[in-house]
């Protein structure tokens, strides 16, 4: 996609990011969709970081869309996402437990949407602490 491609994003479409930071730092891959008309976001997020155990946390994140004019240059596009760990609850055994939120996320994005700031938490047990990383973040 060209950059005058990415400046005119609207509708309805794909946006896929990853962080980075750090050799041997924890990496969040969103795959999002973004309806700007009700400025709704959706998709899923895969914390990962090669250790031992291999850090594995996947989330399924909803969230919402703000354009907003910050000090400096230019204005942001905000996403503001929060994630709950995927279940797959077969059909005939009822309405499923209740599941703690797994993931949050705040990101600063300029206003083509290809590069900005990710701060997100997550956790690996679900009543453990929340992880806390802010790294840059860019179109995959």
């Amino acid at each position: 996609m060209s950059t005058a491609e990415a400046t005119t994003l609207a509708g309805l479409f794909r946006l896929e990011l990853i962080s980075g930071g750090a050799p041997g730092a924890p990496t969040d891959t969103l795959t999002l969709t973004v309806y700007t008309p009700n400025r709704e976001v959706t998709g899923h997020s895969v914390v990962s970081q090669a250790v031992n155990p291999p850090l594995h946390v996947a989330s399924h994140v909803t969230g919402t869309l703000i354009y907003e004019t910050v000090i400096g240059p230019g204005s942001k596009v905000r996403i503001d996402l929060n994630g709950w760990p995927e279940i797959h609850w077969p059909k005939q055994a009822g309405i499923g437990p209740v599941i703690p939120q797994n993931y949050k996320a705040t990101l600063l994005l300029e206003p083509n949407y290809a590069s900005g700031i990710i701060r997100y938490e997550y956790r690996t047990d679900l009543t453990g602490p929340w992880h806390v990383v802010e790294q840059p973040v860019h179109r995959a």
